[in-house]
């Protein structure tokens, strides 16, 4: 290990075999390891993200997760895109203390009506070089529009690996997921794609995703821990253990040196206490104040934890 260790923190990478042996090593040992990379890369910096869910429901995909497809039988709140007035006094509030702020949809599309209304705000918005998009499948036309407007950050997950994606949705492609990233980056925009953990994928496809994750040059990840919602073909998923995920997070630091890891979704619920060790784990950044269908910690609370740690909140751009 400490090898390993010297190796990486001196510019070396790891393979895929050597990636996936890390998950039979102690926690204390891949901490340690996590840790060390992200001092030098990193150092002690903490950034915080916010969202809102800006559409939501009926979305027309089959993701088994997600409590917002339509496919599904959850009590998820539906309604349109939200007034851009909204969206706006939504990111004035989360700016406060977020350095970045996100406008998530459901659905793989928004029409022209939706997206000449979001474009609008944008346009008169005073923080847009905060501001970031995850609104689906993205034309280069959409993509022009958005850098016309100011926004520079795009969201799109991946979710999964290539191999497990098909099993948890058939009513769009892993590539199409794949083209969106690598048009939108070919496009200028700074990229934010991780995935969702503990929705059956194996050791294997968790590698997977984050070496296509690596081969994309995407500049942060997103990390997300399944929490199973009634109504979804995954209500009845096992969660996953908290030194799992942490094990999870600094195997993608020792993969993803230089990308901001994001943790996101499920980290108040599946880690509990043990949440201030995501950054012994290699994290850098957190998202706080909700997520899409869940509530979180407030942002006060987390603020406090970061600076508890002796760590710095970030109030610049991720």
């Amino acid at each position: 290990m400490d090898k390993l260790i010297s190796d990486i923190i001196n510019g070396g990478q790891i393979t895929k075999e050597g990636a996936l042996r890390l998950f039979d090593f102690d926690i204390e040992d891949l901490l340690y390891a996590a840790t060390k990379i992200r001092k030098k890369y990193k150092g002690g910096k903490v950034s915080i993200c916010s969202i809102i869910n800006a559409k939501s429901g009926q979305c027309g995909e089959d993701c088994k997760f997600c409590a917002q497809s339509a496919f599904n039988k959850t009590e998820v709140k539906v309604y349109p895109l939200a007034e851009p007035a909204k969206i706006a006094r939504s990111a004035d509030k989360a700016l406060e203390n977020a350095a970045c702020f996100g406008i998530v949809s459901s659905g793989n599309y928004l029409n022209e009506k939706e997206i000449g209304s979001l474009c609008e705000m944008f346009k008169s918005y005073k923080n847009v070089e905060k501001l970031s998009v995850s609104i689906g499948r993205l034309s280069d036309g959409i993509l022009l529009k958005l850098k016309e407007a100011g926004i520079k950050k795009i969201h799109h997950n991946l979710e999964t690996s290539g191999g497990f994606f098909p099993k948890i949705c058939s009513t769009h492609t892993y590539n199409e997921r794949i083209d969106t990233i690598k048009r939108a980056k070919a496009a200028g925009f700074k990229i934010c794609a991780g995935g969702l953990f503990g929705i059956g994928e194996t050791l294997n496809d968790r590698i997977d995703l984050a070496f296509t994750l690596k081969e994309l040059d995407v500049e942060s990840v997103p990390m997300n821990f399944f929490i199973p919602v009634k109504g979804t073909e995954l209500e009845k998923a096992k969660p996953l253990s908290a030194i799992e995920i942490l094990k999870i997070i600094a195997i993608f630091r020792i993969i993803l040196q230089k990308q901001d890891i994001v943790i996101c979704g499920g980290r108040e619920v599946n880690l509990r206490d043990l949440q201030p060790m995501i950054f012994a784990a290699g994290a850098n950044a957190i998202m706080s104040g909700g997520y899409l269908t869940t509530g979180g910690r407030d942002t006060e609370t987390d603020l406090k934890m970061i600076e508890d740690l002796g760590l710095e909140p970030l109030r610049g751009e991720v």
